[in-house]
């Protein structure tokens, strides 16, 4: 699909380029991966390292584990795990 904006999709469409289907990447090491990503799906229980990303629309949290299977939306203009495997779906 490429990386387009959301608006050139149609309705039928748009709902699932929101939920990321433009695309993802594994995120398997500790490095700053630059997103914006719409959601994050832990293959393994992964450790998320706040205090390297952005994710200042959450206020007051700490690291946090992602457990294995699990999926969490929201908007992540970068993410840094300090261990685990995610897979991080991209956003339109």
């Amino acid at each position: 699909m490429g990386n387009k904006g959301i608006r050139t999709y149609q309705v039928d469409t748009a709902s699932n380029v929101a939920l990321g289907q433009v695309g993802c990447i594994l995120i398997d090491d500790t490095d700053e991966h630059t997103g914006p990503y719409i959601a994050i799906t832990a293959l393994e229980d992964a450790v998320v390292d706040v205090s390297e990303c952005d994710m200042s629309w959450i206020d007051d949290v700490a690291d946090f584990t992602i457990p294995k299977g699990v999926t969490i939306f929201g908007y992540f203009a970068s993410i840094e795990l300090d261990s685990g495997k995610v897979i991080a779906y991209k956003a339109a």
